[in-house]
């Protein structure tokens, strides 16, 4: 059993990539187009920082001349791919129109490159991590670490060693480049084992049904937004109607509690499946 038993996010497998080539040339083409300068992130300068905004631009006009929304969706996918990396809200793979600062991924991180990822060296990353952040890890990463320590214990002590070994390496370089590189690491990652719930380019199927340019909702809605997610996926597997599907999200957004959104859809199942018996029954007459 691994971690990566659902998402899978290795480019070994996927033909279909080819879009990744066309992404390579035009982020090429960008870093010699967009104005980048020197930008004070907490305390340490970071060099070759660039802004939604100015990246936008240049799609816009710069490359494509493209329109304003066409631009920033062909921005946002660079970002979901892991071409450009938010340096502030770095969980939200989406290119803001705005002043938020962003850096070009160094291309051995590119997903163009399809090195396979692997549960060791993900184990490996938050292993040097938790060493760095002393046992503060965010909530999904602990998860993860404590799954990974579990499933990988016949090795953790060469996981360990190589994190460790990592962690004094990334000492001897100055205090920017490990930032620099801290954050390219980080950014990969989000990219290749994201959040749970959250989008990610690489998903397939029902994987996708997560809008992240949906606000985040906190508290006790946000518990049962959550659940009626998982019941929104498992019914996209037993089921195509569409109907199903705008009632739900109808139902939530008026903020009906789950229990009735639950009922309402065992109802609408019951219904299709009754027409569907319907339908036969007419067919075979």
């Amino acid at each position: 059993m691994t971690i990566k038993l659902i998402r899978d996010h290795g480019q070994h497998y996927r033909p279909r990539m080819a879009c990744l080539q066309k992404l390579e040339a035009m982020v090429l083409e960008m870093q010699s187009g967009v104005k980048s300068s020197e930008q004070k992130l907490n305390i340490t300068s970071i060099p070759h920082v660039i802004t939604g905004d100015a990246a936008i631009w240049d799609i816009k006009f710069g490359i494509f001349f493209l329109p304003f929304l066409e631009a920033r969706t062909m921005g946002t996918m660079l970002v979901a791919y892991g071409f450009i990396y938010p340096l502030q809200d770095h969980k939200r793979l989406i290119l803001k129109p705005d002043g938020s600062l962003y850096r070009f991924q160094t291309p051995y991180f590119w997903p163009a490159q399809k090195w396979k990822v692997d549960d060791t060296d993900y184990a490996i990353y938050l292993a040097k991590r938790n060493i760095r952040k002393k046992g503060s890890l965010d909530v999904y990463e602990q998860e993860n670490y404590n799954k990974l320590h579990k499933w990988l214990n016949y090795k953790w002590d060469f996981i360990v060693m190589q994190a460790k070994e990592q962690y004094r390496a990334g000492k001897e370089r100055n205090k920017a480049d490990r930032v620099v590189f801290d954050c390219q690491e980080r950014a990969f990652w989000i990219v290749h084992r994201p959040p749970p719930r959250t989008h990610s380019a690489m998903d397939y199927g029902v994987d996708r049904l997560i809008d992240p340019n949906v606000e985040e909702v906190k508290g006790e809605r946000a518990r049962v937004m959550i659940l009626a997610c998982d019941v929104w996926k498992m019914l996209d597997l037993v089921t195509h109607y569409h109907n199903i599907h705008s009632a739900v999200t109808r139902l939530l957004k008026r903020g009906y509690h789950i229990f009735c959104t639950i009922s309402t859809i065992c109802t609408l199942i019951t219904f299709n499946i009754l027409l569907f018996f319907q339908k036969s029954s007419v067919h075979l007459i």
